[in-house]
């Protein structure tokens, strides 16, 4: 039961990364949502586009994407594999 999820929270995980990698303009649009519920961002706040600023936070929320869906998929597989050869080890 455990293995079902560790596996749920890494392909949670997975879709999170593919997300703020590769969908970067939703993953904007919901944290805009977030810091302002109804649509307002108020003073100071602007949204930042991609093509704002391609080399700097686009750069970097791919980067942090790529990493999360990495490290995600590998503790996925390092989970279910202890348990494949811990399970064939016992029997």
């Amino acid at each position: 039961m455990t293995l079902y999820v560790i596996d749920a929270v890494a392909v949670l995980f997975v879709l999170i990364g593919f997300h703020v990698a590769f969908r970067q303009k939703l993953v904007r649009a919901w944290s805009s949502r977030l810091r302002s519920p109804h649509g307002q961002l108020g003073e100071g706040g602007r949204l930042v586009t991609a093509t704002g600023d391609p080399e700097g936070v686009a750069s970097v929320l791919r980067i942090v994407g790529v990493m999360i869906m990495a490290f995600s998929f590998t503790a996925g597989a390092f989970a279910n594999l202890m348990v494949y050869y811990a399970s064939a080890s016992a029997g």
